[in-house]
């Protein structure tokens, strides 16, 4: 009787530590929130209010309308999307050409690995002589490029993994059977590594969608992201709009955290199954 209190105890202290770590973690966020149904009266109050007493959207008014915040995140919308897309397209075959064919040995692989290792803050100044050469400053294709150079390496190096632990018997069967090469790939390993797809998707949209260097470098006015638009059209010396401001954390964080609810199942039976060795 003493043995399972003490594990029922143990078990709820636990847990106990595991709420008051997840409230922590989460304060930040929920003050954001709340700061955005504020108004400037109470969000300037001493000592702070931790719930709005008078709810309001004016924040989130201003930011679709006078700001023209649906703008910068229709820009992120739409490089995050086509990065991601380019990017599952060059890694797959040559994440497949390096687990199947051995191409390069064991050097390349590690080369290319190696080059996600390299700070981006090193490329920025050559990157924008090049991109002004070439006239891709501020244009959508440009910006994808860019960041599908920096995302290629750990999508790849993911990849190789997932096409490893894929057992080569099954693949051969398929051929047998009269499938291509090309058609093995596409239905019959594809769909079994589906989840280790959707987790290097999911990296590659949130690495290109929080990013802020490549982004305050290579845009002007035309393809701003939500991003530079945190930084740059809320602060002033003088004048900060706090309301405004955490409603437009709020609306980045909104799309990033709903994809990867909805991909969660994936997301964890992709990292299960890139953990596990076959």
């Amino acid at each position: 009787m003493t043995h399972i209190l003490w594990r029922r105890t143990r078990a709820a202290g636990f847990y106990l530590i595991l709420l008051g770590v997840t409230g922590a973690s989460l304060l930040p966020t929920l003050w954001i929130l709340s700061t955005s149904l504020k108004t400037p009266g109470e969000y300037f109050t001493f000592p702070p209010i931790w719930f709005p007493r008078r709810p309001t959207l004016e924040h989130y008014r201003l930011l679709f309308g006078e700001y023209g915040g649906v703008q910068y995140l229709r820009n992120s919308l739409l490089i995050s999307g086509g990065n991601t897309l380019l990017v599952l397209a060059l890694s797959i075959p040559t994440a497949y050409a390096l687990a199947r064919y051995r191409v390069g040995g064991r050097v390349l692989p590690f080369w290319i690995l190696s080059q996600r290792m390299l700070p981006p803050i090193a490329l920025v100044i050559p990157l924008f002589l090049l991109y002004a050469k070439l006239h891709l400053l501020d244009t959508f294709p440009g910006l994808i490029l860019a960041y599908t150079i920096f995302n290629i390496p750990l999508a790849v190096w993911l990849l190789i993994g997932f096409f490893q632990d894929f057992p080569r018997d099954i693949q051969d069967q398929a051929m047998v059977d009269g499938c291509s090469e090309l058609g093995s790939v596409t239905r019959v390993i594809l769909p079994v590594i589906a989840p280790g797809v959707m987790v290097v998707a999911l990296l590659t949209f949130t690495l290109c969608w929080n990013d802020l260097l490549l982004a305050l470098t290579l845009t002007r006015s035309s393809t701003r992201t939500i991003m530079v638009f945190f930084t740059s059209a809320l602060y002033a010396p003088t004048d900060v709009q706090f309301g405004s401001a955490s409603a437009s954390i709020v609306l980045g964080v909104i799309p990033a955290f709903v994809i990867t609810l909805c991909g969660q199942r994936y997301l964890v039976r992709g990292l299960s199954m890139g953990g596990v060795k076959g």
